[in-house]
């Protein structure tokens, strides 16, 4: 595993190359090209704002809209989707460089989730942005924000490296990973916050905090919204479960590489 490792770091200047291919060809041809992630993230905010805040006009959770509070989850949780979705196909949509050119294959997922990952940091840019717009400011618990970027990173990498292995060999994976995707994000603390599940009974606290993403999720919420440190015996959790998920899906992965190219 560690050689494996190493190669990601001898082949560093390829996956700079391909993270800068995804994102420059994501919105090729479109008008406002680049700027379409800062657009896209302000979009939804004004979608939210209208459907929550003027239309049924939620509750907040805390000193700041609902909107923001939905924000504040979705953005992550975005993060997670379009990085297992690309993920999954990381592997199979390059099958002419994996038949032609020898690299590291290990590289292409990789890639799919670093571009997502830029992607959050911009639309992190006009999250905080927003948040001092509407005056809840930002504190110094904002140093401790690469905590849960760190965390949440490694957890999406590892379950693509499992998805994007999976896909080779059964392309329904594509198909199926977005019912899952959907129905994981309802059994995450984003359109609700976790407080009010904690409200209902002891097991149901329990069993949503053991989801791993309500540890990463609540401490974008607590860090961002609340200026609060996140709790950190479930971010801790998600930590362990994080670095399982990786080690698990990057051997996998390591595993079955060779048998991809003829696959296909």
């Amino acid at each position: 595993m560690i050689s494996n490792l190493k190669q990601l770091v001898e082949y560093r200047e390829l996956l700079r190359t391909l993270v800068s291919k995804d994102i420059r060809s994501r919105y090729k041809g479109s008008v406002l090209g680049f700027a379409w992630n800062f657009a896209i993230p302000l979009l939804q905010l004004l979608v939210f704002w209208v459907l929550m805040g003027i239309i049924i006009k939620v509750a907040p959770p805390g000193d700041y809209p609902f909107a923001v509070f939905l924000f504040t989850g979705l953005l992550p949780w975005n993060f997670l989707a379009n990085s297992l979705n690309g993920g999954a196909m990381s592997v199979v949509g390059n099958a002419n460089l994996v038949k032609k050119i020898y690299f590291p294959l290990q590289v292409l997922p990789l890639t799919s989730v670093l571009s997502q990952f830029v992607s959050l940091l911009l639309g992190m840019i006009v999250l905080f942005a927003v948040v001092i717009g509407f005056g809840v400011g930002v504190g110094p618990s904002l140093l401790l924000l690469p905590v849960p970027f760190l965390v949440q990173f490694i957890f999406i990498l590892g379950l693509a490296y499992f998805f994007a292995c999976g896909e080779v060999f059964y392309r329904d994976i594509e198909h199926i990973l977005g019912i899952i995707v959907m129905a994981w994000m309802y059994l995450t603390p984003i359109l609700y916050p976790v407080g009010r599940v904690a409200d209902k009974a002891r097991w149901a606290d329990i069993g949503i905090h053991l989801n791993p993403m309500t540890g990463i999720t609540t401490a974008y919420q607590s860090i961002i919204l609340d200026h609060v440190q996140p709790d950190w015996f479930w971010l801790g959790y998600s930590s362990v479960v994080a670095v399982v998920f990786f080690v698990g899906g990057f051997a996998l992965f390591n595993r079955y590489k060779f048998r991809f190219e003829e696959e296909v």
